[in-house]
């Protein structure tokens, strides 16, 4: 005879608390500091970034259009260039002309670049905000 185990409860998990676990392994740029690419031709202001992808500004995109791009990313506390080559992908757009976009075909040492870019990003911006 076998028993069911009985399930330990859970506490719910808000949509805040989600939100908050986004945004802590994203970096949104200041506009005085926002990085630019270069997408199926046309130059674009690179809003926001993480592992899984990045916002840029719209330039007259179509949803799924797809590009290889180069991004340049100055690693704080770090004495040269991380040089990221990957494949975008646009998933959504936003009426106030944001492409929201994947990266396709990482090596897990691009992926690794980012999110120590995203990393130091955030910490230096911690340094900032200190008193």
């Amino acid at each position: 005879m076998f028993w069911k185990k009985k399930k330990k409860p859970t506490d719910p998990i808000s949509i805040s608390e989600l939100d908050d676990q986004r945004s802590a392994f994203r970096y949104v740029f200041r506009p005085e500091h926002r990085l630019s690419m270069t997408f199926k031709g046309r130059a674009v202001t690179i809003l926001d970034i993480s592992a899984g992808g990045l916002a840029c500004t719209d330039k007259g995109f179509k949803k799924y259009d797809i590009d290889r791009v180069t991004l340049n990313l100055k690693v704080p506390n770090q004495d040269e260039k991380s040089v990221l080559k990957a494949e975008v992908r646009i998933l959504h757009l936003t009426r106030d002309d944001k492409c929201h976009c994947i990266f396709e075909n990482c090596t897990v040492d691009e992926y690794e670049i980012i999110h120590k870019y995203v990393l130091e990003m955030q910490k230096q911006d911690l340094k900032r905000q200190a008193p």
